[in-house]
């Protein structure tokens, strides 16, 4: 075992050794993307133009990050046995995800999300997930001991009990992205915070799940569920974390939005890729907004990806990433 990652100093750490850095836990999907003039209510009709068919899933966006910007990630998922599933294959290989552990399944469309912007970059989806879920234990188990760190969406907190038991059997860290419909009842969102050892979510699912606004204080009180991380996007007002050892914030890297579709996919990737070099947590954020900028410079979630160089100059220098 490698030594403790600074982030998560104190305790166990990740394991670099192993053959992967994350193992990207769900589905990916293909993002149908139109741009529209304002989303339309119940009812209306509203003229667009469509941009382009793209690959994206948060998990499957934040791995693809991760592994652009240095980390060694394998993909654990499903993709249909059609067209959209050898897109989505391409798409990782692309971003040179390993997709070893990604399964296709017959006489099943691959999942897809039909995603609408406004012109200031704000976004609106319809998401068709596939039928069943990617769970299969005894492979999970076989990817989670080659992986130092599970990064995932638990929708199904049943289900994600069992691969928080079999991550923590394979010696492996759970990291989580946390959206305010994953946590419907009253204790749910305390129960993830036992589940995993880093939690991303936005300001906006804390404001629906807390009914506050992110703050140093309240979200280190909130580490007492279990977790030893708490990272929260701020859209442009930037990120703040807190660790049971410390906390930082972050403003924003300027930049010009084009779509903010998969920029806080981008941000968690970018802090796995931190992690995984055992920076420290000021770093980690600021690493991780760095890198974050480049992603709504461009449409769809994965196109404005950075490579590691271009985040690199960004932090050297603060030239502010082009819009394409």
């Amino acid at each position: 075992m490698s030594e403790p990652c600074a982030i998560l100093a104190g305790m166990p750490g990740l394991d670099r050794e192993r053959a992967f850095h994350v193992l990207a836990y769900g589905d990916p999907n293909v993002d149908l993307m139109f741009s529209v003039a304002g989303l339309p209510g119940a009812g209306d009709k509203t003229l667009g133009t469509r941009l382009g068919s793209f690959a994206g899933g948060t998990v499957a966006n934040a791995g693809c990050a991760a592994s652009a910007l240095g980390c060694r990630t394998l993909a654990f998922g499903r993709v249909g046995d059609d067209a959209d599933g050898r897109f989505l294959l391409q798409a990782y290989a692309a971003h040179g995800v390993a997709t070893d552990r990604v399964r296709m399944l017959a006489r099943t469309p691959s999942a897809c999300a039909m995603v609408m912007i406004e012109p200031d970059g704000e976004k609106a989806l319809v998401y068709a997930p596939m039928p069943g879920s990617p769970f299969d234990g005894a492979a999970l188990l076989t990817a989670l001991e080659q992986s130092a760190l599970l990064y995932a969406m638990p929708y199904d907190i049943a289900e994600f009990k069992t691969v928080h038991a079999l991550a923590r059997a394979a010696g492996a860290l759970v990291a989580i992205d946390v959206e305010a419909a994953m946590a419907p009842r009253p204790g749910d969102i305390e129960h993830l915070l036992r589940l995993a050892d880093l939690v991303f979510m936005n300001d906006a699912t804390y404001l629906r799940l807390f009914g506050q606004a992110p703050g140093i204080e309240h979200m280190r009180a909130l580490l007492a569920h279990g977790a030893r991380a708490l990272a929260v996007t701020c859209g442009a007002a930037g990120a703040l974390a807190v660790t049971r050892q410390g906390q930082a914030r972050h403003d924003a890297f300027p930049a010009v939005a084009r779509d903010r579709t998969g920029a806080g996919d981008c941000f968690n990737g970018a802090f796995l890729a931190a992690l995984c070099e055992g920076r420290g947590l000021a770093a980690a954020l600021r690493f991780a907004c760095a890198a974050a900028s480049f992603a709504v410079t461009r449409v769809g979630a994965r196109e404005g990806i950075p490579a590691r160089a271009e985040v690199d100059a960004l932090l050297r220098t603060g030239a502010q990433p082009a819009c394409a």
